[in-house]
């Protein structure tokens, strides 16, 4: 899940609790030259140069991650010259900066902010510029380029129609959570295949006397559609999920591979395997409970340990594993969220700020990402946090998908006004698989008609 809203305040994670013109052209030339330069002087050296730039970020001034940008701040200022303003703006950045979008004076040089907010209020408005010339820069106190270093299937994620809008630096992936050391079964041998899956469950269950083991708070729409999407991709792969909210008839979800992941779904209710009370649960009631002990399985974001730390049972030891494939050799790719830097086409300090992104990106800066915020970030080279070694694993194989298909930003309208709410009755026990699918296409259907 993005970093946004709900929020509670969580001390380690990305949190929900968290035209180009000549001048740009040659902007983004000096900013590659500009690295290069730093390459060869080192990173503790000051180089010729100068200059300034305006930084707006979806970060708070007390959030870790902030710290490590502002002292990549002040260490790049030291080693370059060039001024950076900062502006702690907070999750609503890129909403902010519209206004100014189209303007002759837009405020901010750099942004940054997840991906699917990136991607709507900079790319899909024209607003974006390529940060493809960035890739050849050299990474300051490194032998390579940011190319070497950033790998290309998450670059892949951020580029529309050859534009790179975004460059990331911080990774988000979803994980089934639980607690190794009460669990050391699991951690020896986690479930690979939805049998596997379920006959765990079976198991768990029978050991709490019946009560369902699977935690979810089911008043936040996002972590139901989590359960829901990743059958959905399991099943039929990646892309399916957005194919079927772009059918203007709707009548994707009623094909049997549809019938066939929401079946699996609604098992899980008709089981009784979620916790009880999970469907009038206020979150976070239901996470802080599984960190105590509560239920032993949790479907979240890479954000879990960080929102959850306070509330974690004596010894609780954070490990996780990936939504469980259909069977042996079935899909297995892992679903990615971005944050990462933007850059307005308007921008006038374009070069400055393209500068910086590539001194972030050291591997003596990065890190501080993983080290001091508790988050992974894309370098392979930089350990994760131990407890997420297990979802940083996952990825290593490089098969990533966007995040619910990407629908929050290609069909954002769509999912909160016909998907969420289906789903989150779905989750409920509300409906059976069939009439969930049959909900789905007249509601699709009848959306894609007033919007026509």
């Amino acid at each position: 899940m993005s970093p946004v809203s709900p929020a509670r305040s969580a001390s380690g994670g990305a949190t929900r609790r968290t035209v180009l013109t000549a001048s740009v052209t040659a902007s983004v030339a000096l900013a590659a030259t500009a690295c290069a330069s730093d390459s060869s002087s080192g990173s503790g050296s000051r180089s010729s140069g100068g200059g300034s730039f305006t930084y707006w970020s979806m970060w708070k001034e007390s959030e870790p991650q902030a710290k490590v940008i502002k002292a990549a701040i002040a260490a790049f200022t030291k080693d370059t010259g060039v001024q950076v303003t900062v502006q702690w703006k907070g999750r609503q950045v890129v909403k902010q900066l519209g206004p100014t979008l189209n303007t002759a004076h837009v405020p901010a040089d750099l942004v940054d902010s997840s991906d699917r907010f990136a991607y709507s209020g900079l790319q899909a408005v024209g607003q974006a510029l390529d940060l493809t010339p960035v890739l050849s820069a050299a990474v300051p106190g490194e032998s390579g380029k940011v190319s070497d270093v950033i790998p290309k299937h998450y670059l892949d994620l951020a580029t529309t129609s050859g534009v790179l809008w975004q460059m990331p630096y911080e990774i988000l992936t979803t994980q089934i959570w639980y607690n190794g050391r009460s669990l050391p079964s699991v951690a020896a041998n986690p479930p690979g295949t939805w049998a596997e899956f379920t006959a765990l469950i079976a198991s768990r269950k029978s050991a709490r006397g019946g009560s369902g083991p699977l935690a979810l708070d089911g008043d936040i729409a996002d972590y139901s559609a989590y359960w829901t999407y990743f059958a959905v991709l399991r099943e039929l792969g990646a892309g399916a999920f957005a194919a079927a909210a772009a059918d203007k008839t709707g009548a994707s979800f009623e094909s049997p591979g549809f019938l066939t992941a929401f079946g699996r779904i609604e098992a899980l209710v008709a089981g009784g395997d979620f916790v009880p009370g999970y469907d009038g649960s206020k979150w976070p009631a239901v996470q802080d409970g599984w960190a105590g002990g509560k239920s032993d399985f949790l479907l979240l974001g890479t954000f879990a340990p960080s929102e959850t730390q306070s509330f974690a049972s004596s010894g609780f030891t954070y490990r996780s594993f990936p939504f469980p494939a259909v069977a042996a050799g079935g899909d297995e790719s892992q679903d990615i969220s971005l944050i990462g830097f933007s850059i307005p086409k308007k921008a006038r300090n374009a070069a400055a700020a393209q500068r910086f992104i590539a001194y972030f990106l050291a591997k003596a800066r990065l890190e501080g990402i993983s080290a001091q915020a508790g988050n992974l970030t894309p370098r392979a080279d930089i350990a994760a946090p131990a407890q997420l070694a297990d979802a940083q694993k996952a990825l290593s194989s490089g098969k990533v998908v966007k995040a619910l298909d990407g629908v929050k930003e290609t069909a954002a309208d769509w999912y909160t006004k016909v998907f969420c709410p289906l789903n989150t009755t779905f989750l409920d026990g509300g409906q059976t698989a069939a009439q969930f699918a049959a909900k789905l296409k007249s509601g699709t259907a009848q959306y894609w008609s007033n919007a026509e």
